[in-house]
């Protein structure tokens, strides 16, 4: 009995080892792949755009050419500022449910340093990580609950944005309804229907309450972190005005952010330019496209479906080169303004910075 025992570990001992060594290649082959993306981004996404570019190259030098109102500009500017700044305050609601020491300004600033990061750091995974990063670090407790306010905050913002497309597939329109619109409208519907689900769920009490979640505090490892969530969901459960004020605060931020969008479309003073109803429901998908795309802030993403949703959505007398470029164009228009954004509030928080930190350096020294 014992020889058929040494026989079968002894048959079965090459195929243990070659799966363990393909095991160990696959992991460092995902490693490698995974270590190469965070620095491909960059490239990528503007190697994306310099395609886009390179084939609407006299449409783009046209539109170039044209005079531009201005006017669309400032306020395309002041739309999408403003509306940076309501999702900032919508972050600012989350973390304060949490009764953690925390301040407007600091939600601005730390708001400011997630738009900042999105396009200067090189392999960074968004600048949803940099806010996390920068709010834990302030608490001395129930950090895991910290980085998780920034994550409802993300998902919040993506129920508003299909909330958002859901209202306006319900109003008049004007554009031909192709399939893909048709599959556009779909996910509207679907994402709008398991967010809200889903927020349903977290403020209902009895979720809370049920057995298999009060037992996953004791498991092992992680029960101290996964106590610390369900403790986070209760104080929201306790509190739900303040998150489905959030949720108003970000439907303002996001119906802000796509008007601000087709100002800079109007901003290229086109003969077509797809109306304000269109762009609320194409909007909600391109955006999440360039989050999905996986490029530093979308580049180069977020236009190529911008870009494919103006097509989708021109008329019959409207050249299909035309429309391409048209969108091509407004996403640049609307890219220039966000990074110019970004960048002022880059420097408002090194500015922001210097200010506290010369004041702590003062009451050290006074004391």
């Amino acid at each position: 009995m014992e020889l058929i025992v040494d026989a079968a570990d002894q048959s079965s001992s090459p195929d243990d080892g070659l799966r363990s060594r393909d095991g160990r290649l696959a992991s460092r082959a995902a490693h490698i792949v995974g270590q190469s993306w965070k620095w491909l981004k960059w490239p990528v996404g503007l190697g994306l755009l310099a395609w886009l570019y390179y084939s609407n190259r006299v449409a783009l030098a046209q539109i170039a050419a044209a005079p531009k109102n201005w006017t669309f500009a400032v306020l395309a500017f002041a739309l999408i500022g403003g509306s940076n700044l309501v999702t900032f305050a919508r972050w600012y609601l989350l973390v304060r449910a949490q009764e953690f020491p925390f301040r407007l300004r600091d939600a601005v600033r730390y708001g400011f340093v997630g738009l900042v990061t999105n396009y200067v750091a090189p392999g960074s995974v968004g600048g949803d990580l940099f806010k996390a990063w920068l709010l834990a670090r302030d608490q001395s407790s129930r950090r895991a609950v910290a980085v998780a306010t920034v994550l409802l905050d993300r998902i919040l913002g993506l129920l508003a944005l299909f909330l958002v497309g859901v209202v306006a597939t319900l109003l008049p329109h004007h554009f031909h309804e192709s399939r893909e619109l048709q599959v556009n409208t779909v996910l509207l519907w679907l994402g709008s229907s398991a967010g809200l689900v889903g927020l349903a769920l977290m403020l209902i009490p009895a979720t809370t309450r049920w057995g298999w979640v009060n037992r996953l505090p004791r498991l092992p490892g992680v029960g101290h972190i996964v106590g610390e969530l369900i403790h986070g969901v209760k104080l929201y459960q306790s509190k739900p005005f303040k998150v489905l004020a959030a949720l108003g605060l970000s439907l303002v931020g996001h119906a802000g952010l796509i008007t601000g969008f087709y100002f800079c479309a109007l901003w290229m003073q086109r003969p077509w330019v797809p109306d304000l109803t269109a762009h609320f429901v194409f909007m909600p998908n391109a955006e999440l496209i360039g989050v999905l795309g996986m490029t530093p802030g979308g580049v180069g993403t977020l236009e190529f479906a911008i870009e494919k949703a103006y097509v989708l959505l021109k008329p019959d007398a409207v050249p299909e080169d035309q429309a391409d470029a048209a969108g091509l164009m407004a996403a640049i228009a609307f890219r220039v303004v966000t990074v110019a954004i970004a960048a002022i509030g880059g420097g408002y928080y090194l500015s922001s910075r210097r200010e506290i930190s010369q004041a702590r350096s003062a009451a050290q020294h006074s004391t």
